[in-house]
């Protein structure tokens, strides 16, 4: 009885170690404060021989976006859209059009990830302008 009280204190101890160090592995991102999906037309991609790029895009304005003073609306502009892990832009060029999806945290990081980006047809009308706020 005694044996058998240490073979599973031990195999206790040795799954928790496991299970602690599987999930300290991976990093903890907080959930995001706030989800925009918005299109645009891609200006720059990054590019792996060039580690200070990244993925630029001209977007549409945002009326519902939330700035970190509470400001209500941003307008149009190009501004770059860190990809979060797994997201890919395999496929997409300069002038392409897309939709992407993009989280917001202001109180951690990362401030901003783009989760998801999907080309749209070439076609697509994108209106860029001034922000129409509303609450």
């Amino acid at each position: 009885m005694i044996r058998a009280c240490i073979v599973l204190a031990a195999c206790l101890i040795a799954l928790l170690a496991f299970s602690c160090s599987e999930s300290s592995s991976k990093p903890k991102v907080a959930p995001p404060e706030a989800v925009y999906t918005v299109r645009g037309r891609i200006v720059s991609l990054p590019s792996k021989d060039k580690p200070a790029s990244s993925l630029q895009i001209e977007h549409e304005a945002i009326d519902n976006f939330v700035g970190m003073d509470g400001k209500l609306g941003m307008s149009s502009m190009t501004m770059p859209f860190p990809l979060a892990p797994g997201v890919s832009v395999d496929g997409l060029a300069v002038g392409d059009i897309v939709e992407f999806t993009f989280e917001v945290r202001w109180k951690s990081q990362p401030r901003s990830q783009t989760t998801r980006i999907v080309k749209l047809p070439p076609e697509t009308a994108l209106h860029f302008g001034k922000a129409n706020p509303t609450k």
